[in-house]
């Protein structure tokens, strides 16, 4: 518990003439004389987003299937007597009807044990880049970073269709290759933490809540639709691989709309003042390494050095706005592990156990997706536009606006907690495919939770730091991706046989750690800015 002298700490404290006289300048209109429709918003990215989303929606469960049938020819191959007709028989991307025999316990275990691998390798090499990655945009502008993201998720298409197509002679596990490819390049982590960065590039903190929400919205729109517009269009072409030449062409036209079209949010002055201070780092830390013999422990923890901006210890700073940021940072990891742990399993489970094919389970998708964005698109900006009013005057002073978290932030992250880990209780409980569907539609309501957490947390710290915040989070988003999901597919693979539900009382369980933190956060108590130099609050 904290004590009462700890809750009367500002979140923030007033900064030198120096550091407001450098924050005014990162604020000022640095677009004047660009003709209003050019200059950055969000509403440049939100169109292209959802087409994004959806191709990568479009693509989960055909894949998935894909993998499926891959490895269960394989599986039979060496164990023929179990199949009767040959491995060709087994069709690639078919779902129960035409594949029954790829739902042995043992092919799940198999297939859970593989697409654990792929989350591994990605995620470590996003764990690596990522925060690289981040800082670039702040460096180099956002619009680079996001078309590299997305052409590693192309890359990794490709590599999906050649094992489709030839499954004779191009083995399944090129995919861990697309899957290496993808976590270099950043994965889908960098794109929505960069198009984070551009969002609050271009909106005022008060408003960042509802921005982030429309991002999130756009990604459960597009994996909303993504599934059904799939399944629909491989039931009309009956070729598994037709949606993923659709997914290829629309990451194309996606990376081509960004590089061309979209507006950079960062002015070149504010790019060039962000590559001076990198410069200024590097220098530093040459003349620091100059000193010292190379470490392999000291450069392991280079590897961490992003998270520093999540622990600020320099001037500007103070325990409440450590405890706030920390405590921001280990909820969203949270929620986002254990919605990445859940991925694959919640698929393979109801397969096995409701004998979902390609349609129900695109139909789940998308059922529990659109409520995700009737929450983020509806209920969030109704919430916020209501409650904020109310809570106008509390979180003024001096009329200005209050930084940090506010009690709605906080509340919003309290319900989403609770309501998410009720919805993993109600799967394990689920006994038919509609009762699934249910327990996955109240998990949907706790979709708020994650982009309210973003907003808050880019409240804590200066704009010029945006990208290197959210670039800390793809870090531990990335690591959570390699946790999670190495940690729930071996539970499910190794419980598959006995009780598949134990999974889904685990990924509650993992809740319990984010529902302390949240007890934890404060609202804001004074305005200020906190300036952040070289790594340092």
């Amino acid at each position: 518990m904290v004590g009462d002298e700890d809750e009367l700490t500002p979140l923030v404290i007033p900064l030198p003439a120096n550091a407001i006289s450098d924050i005014d300048e990162v604020i000022e209109d640095q677009y004047e004389g660009v003709p209003k429709w050019r200059q950055p918003s969000i509403y440049w990215l939100i169109v292209p987003f959802c087409i994004y989303t959806a191709a990568f929606g479009a693509v989960v469960v055909p894949r998935l299937n894909v993998i499926l049938s891959l490895i269960c020819r394989d599986f039979f191959a060496g164990h023929p007597s179990g199949l009767s007709g040959g491995i060709t028989s087994i069709i690639i991307g078919g779902d129960n009807n035409s594949n029954e025999i790829c739902q042995d316990p043992r092919v799940h275990s198999l297939v859970s044990k593989f697409t654990m691998y792929m989350s591994l390798i990605t995620g470590v090499c996003s764990a690596i880049t990522a925060p690289k990655l981040g800082i670039l945009s702040d460096q180099y502008g956002r619009k680079p970073l996001i078309a590299l993201s997305s052409l590693g998720l192309l890359t990794s298409e490709v590599f999906t269709i050649l094992a489709g197509k030839y499954p004779d002679t191009i083995s399944v596990y090129t995919l861990l290759i697309g899957s290496f490819i993808d976590g270099i390049c950043g994965s889908f982590l960098v794109a929505q933490a960069v198009s984070g960065s551009y969002a609050a590039d271009c909106t005022p903190p008060d408003k960042r809540a509802v921005a982030f929400g429309y991002f999130q919205g756009c990604l459960f729109l597009g994996i909303a639709f993504g599934p059904a517009l799939g399944g629909f269009l491989i039931k009309v072409t009956g070729n598994v691989l037709s949606i993923f030449y659709i997914a290829l062409v629309a990451h194309v036209l996606f990376i081509a709309f960004i590089l061309f079209v979209v507006p950079e949010s960062l002015s070149r002055r504010r790019m060039r003042k962000a590559r001076n201070k990198a410069k200024l780092a590097a220098l530093a830390k040459e003349q620091d390494s100059e000193k010292q013999k190379f470490s392999f422990w000291a450069h392991f923890k280079g590897v961490f050095v992003p998270l520093k901006i999540l622990y600020p210890t320099g001037p500007g700073s103070s325990p409440a706005l450590r405890r706030n940021i920390l405590l921001l940072s280990v909820i969203d990891t949270v929620i986002f592990g254990v919605g990445m742990g859940a991925m694959t399993v919640l698929l393979l489970y109801a397969e096995k156990t409701f004998s979902w094919g390609n349609l129900e389970s695109s139909l789940y998708y998308s059922i529990v997706n659109s409520t995700r964005v009737s929450v983020l698109f509806a209920v969030v900006p109704a919430l916020s536009w209501i409650m904020r009013k109310k809570l106008s005057n509390e979180d003024k002073v001096g009329g200005k606006h209050l930084k940090g978290a506010d009690k709605l932030d906080i509340f919003i992250i309290r319900f989403a907690v609770f309501i998410e880990s009720i919805g993993y209780v109600a799967y394990a409980l689920a006994t038919t495919g509609s009762q699934f569907t249910v327990a996955g539609v109240m998990t949907a309501f706790g979709g708020a939770g994650s982009p309210t957490i973003q907003s808050a947390l880019t409240k804590h710290v200066a704009p010029t730091q945006t990208g290197q915040l959210l670039g800390a989070m793809a870090l531990l988003h990335s690591i959570a991706r390699v946790v999670s999901p190495l940690t729930f597919n071996l539970i499910y693979a190794y419980t598959v046989q006995t009780v598949p539900q134990t999974v889904f009382y685990c990924l509650a369980s993992t809740f319990v750690f984010a529902a302390v933190a949240c007890w934890g956060l404060r609202p804001h108590r004074e305005f200020s800015f906190v300036y952040c130099s070289n790594g340092r609050l």
